[in-house]
This record gives C-alpha cells, sequence and structure tokens, in this order.
C-alpha cells in the first residue's frame, strides 16, 4: 500500500552492462494515535525508498535497495533497509537487512491487511513477523530459488563478535489456483543462539522477562493463506524449542476484504508455554482503509494485548497515508 513508483531515471554505464535503472518511491502518513498511557498526540512519518536495478550482457541481473526515513537515518523495517542482490538461471542471493528463509516461506497472519498509519494492528504482543530474524545484527544472507509453483530458501545469520553460534534457516513454499482461488502455504525451520535481552515479536521484556543470553533457540513453523474475490485469510504456527528457557507454540490467525475503496481487516495472535501460567500472551489488531485515489488512503487501526489474563493496554491510530 506504501509504494508507487514516484520517479525512475535510465542510467547508461559501461564495462559490459547493458544499462541500469534506479527507481525512487515514497510515502508519507499524518494524522493521530494514542491508547492506554499515551498521550493522544499528532503523527507524521516519512520514507523515501531507493531501488537500483540493472542487468550484465549475459543475463545476470543485480541491484541494491535503502530506505531513507524522515531523520536521516537508513532503518530496518518491513520496507527493507539496505539490501543486496545477485540473480539469475541460479536463483537469487540477496544479502543486508532482508527476510531469513523462514520468514521467506511462511506468510504472517495479516494477509489483506488494510493498514494503518501507526501499525496498530500489527504491534500488540499477539502479532510475529519475522521469527528469529534479527537476533543477531540484522544482517541475513539468503539463497532462493523458484521452480514453477514451488520456492526454496536457505539463509545465515552471523555473530559479528564470534562468540555465538552462526543462525541457519530453511524454508519451502508452495502456491496454487483452486477454482479461482489463489492458494499458498508455507513451511520452515530456523535455529539460533540469543543475545541477553532477546525477545521475539513485539513481546515486552517489562512484561514478561528476556531470554537469556546464550540460549539455543529452534523454530518449526507454517502458513497457509488463501485470497479470493477480494477476501483473504491466513494462518500461521509455530513451535519453539528453547535450551534453557519454556518451549512455546505462537498462533496467528487473519481475515481481510475489500470492497471498491474499502477495506477491511483483522487478525489474532497467541502464545501459549508448556508450563502453566507462563507464556500466555495473546493479542489481537484491526485496520480500515479508503482509498481516496491517486496513492492517498484515509487509514484508521486499532490493536490490544493480554499478559497472563491481564489487559496490558491498547494503541490507537487514524489519519491520512499517502503514495
Amino acid at each position: 500500500m506504501k509504494k508507487v513508483l514516484f520517479a525512475t531515471t535510465a542510467l547508461v554505464a559501461t564495462a559490459g552492462v547493458a544499462s541500469a535503472e534506479v527507481a525512487v518511491t515514497g510515502w508519507a502518513e499524518m494524522g493521530i494515535f494514542g491508547g492506554d498511557g499515551i498521550e493522544t498526540q499528532f503523527f507524521t512519518d516519512i520514507d523515501v525508498l531507493f531501488r537500483m536495478s540493472g542487468e550484465t550482457d549475459n543475463g545476470l541481473s543485480f541491484g541494491a535497495g535503502v530506505d531513507l526515513d524522515e531523520n536521516g537515518a537508513f532503518t530496518i523495517n518491513d520496507d527493507g533497509g539496505a539490501f543486496v542482490f545477485l540473480s539469475g538461471n541460479f536463483g537469487t542471493v540477496t544479502m543486508g537487512d532482508t527476510d531469513g528463509a523462514l520468514d521467506w516461506a511462511l506468510t504472517e497472519a495479516w494477509v489483506g491487511n488494510a493498514g494503518s498509519i501507526a501499525d496498530d494492528e500489527t504491534a500488540h504482543a499477539g502479532a510475529l513477523g519475522s521469527y528469529g530474524d534479527g537476533a543477531y545484527d540484522g544482517q541475513i544472507l539468503r539463497y532462493d530459488n523458484t521452480f514453477g509453483d514451488f520456492g526454496v530458501a536457505v539463509s545465515v545469520e552471523m555473530d559479528d563478535m564470534g562468540v555465538r553460534d552462526t543462525g541457519f534457516a530453511i524454508g519451502f513454499r508452495y502456491g496454487m489456483d483452486m477454482g479461482g482461488a489463489d492458494i499458498g502455504f508455507g513451511v520452515g525451520y530456523q535455529t539460533f543462539t540469543t543475545a541477553a535481552g532477546y525477545l521475539p515479536g513485539n513481546l515486552s521484556s517489562a512484561l514478561i522477562g528476556p531470554f537469556p543470553a546464550g540460549d539455543d533457540v529452534t523454530i518449526v513453523g507454517l502458513s497457509a493463506d488463501v485470497w479470493t474475490n477480494g477476501f483473504s485469510a491466513g494462518v500461521q504456527y509455530s513451535m519453539w524449542d528453547n535450551d534453557t528457557t519454556v518451549d512455546f507454540t505462537h498462533l496467528g490467525v487473519g481475515v481481510g476484504y475489500t470492497s471498491g475503496a474499502f477495506t477491511v481487516s483483522a487478525n489474532y495472535g497467541q502464545y501459549d508455554g508448556d508450563a502453566p501460567g507462563f507464556w500466555d500472551v495473546q493479542g489481537w489488531g484491526l485496520a480500515a482503509a479508503y482509498d481516496l485515489g491517486g496513492g492517498a488512503t484515509i487509514n484508521a487501526g486499532y490493536g490490544t494485548s493480554e499478559y497472563f489474563g491481564v489487559d496490558a493496554g491498547d494503541t490507537f491510530s487514524l489519519g491520512v497515508a499517502m503514495s
């Protein structure tokens, strides 16, 4: 929703490169946000995305991307902070701020998400998007390839200090068309070692306490999603096996619907541990959008979280997103 092409410039290159292209896209948001313990206030956000690509005479594709936010910093977020890729008949190799193989293969529960300016619908405690990615420095090396409707990926994330074991992931996904409905499946595996203070997803360390340093974690995850006639639905499930802390599972479900200019969506997520009263965390989110045309939408979002049966607060936002 937040990406639209603003300008494209063709650059004539040398040294055997046929051509290169730079695309500049961006989005801006303004409105209000608030919630429990948050004074209702103004909200503004601006991002500019640079995407560079080219192709050699023998058909090898290459490129890079950079995300520049409003304070001039390179950021790590869903749009990608900074990455470089090479692609050809052998597949694609990507390095930088990119999805690990497990996250690449699985679809998050918030399929068909209408979106909000403050991401309230995906910022609640039950939302899980990147699994073990970012447990190290966030710089990931991933290889992926597709064979018709089938795709496979492997990835590595390293500890720059050489203290923790290197993290690995592998993922597989498959898509098919069944009677006009697009259906997708994903499955994958990831392993990594935690640093002090690590927690997955949006969990609050103040309410649940972080993982200890040096905890060896393995994740097995799967997802399924369906898209048909403006309706979408998805489910994600993962099992977390931890060396020194409580093992737990995560379940996420979501639905979305688009009719004309209107889009609405909802999602729910829950962590469940294998010890009584521990890791009982859940949350849900709602979002709605009205397309004004020309790249502008009116967006509203809401999210709420619960830890151990106790309300942990909610957030909301309302405003205009402009691509």
